[in-house]
């Protein structure tokens, strides 16, 4: 039976971070650890506790509801630690960061980013926004220390995280006289305006994959660069549109609604991209894991 006294205060630091990054990678390179030897930790934590705090999933994961309620309990533990060497010793991580942020991407990242500003005042966070090829060559040539947005297949020197899943979602005008149904379906855009994700992006190559035939009965292809503008063009009337699900949750209103294509669509991640040595970066390590905080 796990008291005090056989308490292992490193193995329960590697459930608080594998729980709250939902990664065993990002914990493993928090901890300069390997990831069997973090994996091993939660095995004996679980065995001492005579309960499983996750379910093992294929490539991920997942808290059982005993694990949430003890995950509830260590975040007061640690909490209260981070309190007690913060009224030790004031220093707390410094250094400048570069992100780029996707512009499709910004709405969701920026709350995460503003809790990690508050948390760490004394780190200096300096924003671009580039497209997903000039991101990663903005990592490789060391101009951007992260990149968030939509990077399916990054190169293999650089390491890649999901943060959200999304899939894809019909956006239309509930006012428009030509949708017969409501809420509309693919096949009621024949002959119709329809807004889509530039060519060059991943999703717009999701569209095209999946939904090839639709797009082909359109009476006109629009490009829009972002799922915003897309919602733009479609409460004025100049089109349905298909946008991120995440997106389109934000952007609803009286003149946009939407109806999730499901799941034969696929899904898009929105992730966090950077260079291997970055976790090094004490300022960098931080915000990697103010962006992988589930509770964020």
């Amino acid at each position: 039976m796990l008291d005090l006294d056989t308490l292992d205060l490193k193995r329960l630091r590697a459930f608080h971070l594998v729980a709250r990054m939902g990664n065993l990678r990002l914990a493993a390179a928090r901890l300069g650890q390997s990831i069997p030897a973090i994996s091993g930790k939660l095995r004996k934590l679980e065995t001492d506790l005579g309960f499983d705090l996750f379910e093992r999933l294929p490539n991920r994961l997942v808290l059982t509801p005993a694990g949430e309620r003890f995950l509830n309990e260590v975040d007061g533990i640690f909490e209260r630690a981070e309190q007690a060497l913060t009224s030790l010793s004031r220093a707390t991580p410094e250094g400048r960061l570069s992100i780029s942020v996707g512009s499709d991407h910004a709405w969701y990242f920026a709350p995460r980013i503003r809790n990690f500003l508050n948390r760490y005042p004394a780190i200096e966070v300096n924003l671009c926004v580039y497209k997903s090829a000039e991101a990663l060559l903005a990592i490789d040539k060391g101009k951007v220390d992260l990149a968030l947005g939509i990077f399916p297949d990054p190169p293999k020197r650089l390491e890649r995280h999901t943060i959200i899943e999304t899939g894809l979602s019909l956006a239309y005008n509930p006012q428009d006289p030509n949708l017969r149904r409501r809420p509309p379906t693919l096949g009621d855009l024949t002959r119709q305006r329809l807004i889509v994700p530039p060519g060059t992006t991943t999703t717009r190559r999701l569209i095209e994959r999946h939904l090839g035939a639709s797009l082909a009965k359109a009476s006109m292809i629009l490009e829009a660069p972002t799922c915003e503008t897309a919602a733009t063009f479609v409460e004025t009337g100049v089109g349905s549109a298909i946008v991120h699900t995440l997106c389109l949750e934000r952007l609803r209103s009286r003149h946009v609604q939407g109806t999730d294509l499901g799941p034969r669509v696929g899904k898009v991640g929105f992730a966090v991209v950077y260079r291997k040595s970055a976790l090094r970066q004490p300022a960098c390590s931080a915000l990697l894991e103010q962006l992988t905080d589930q509770a964020s």
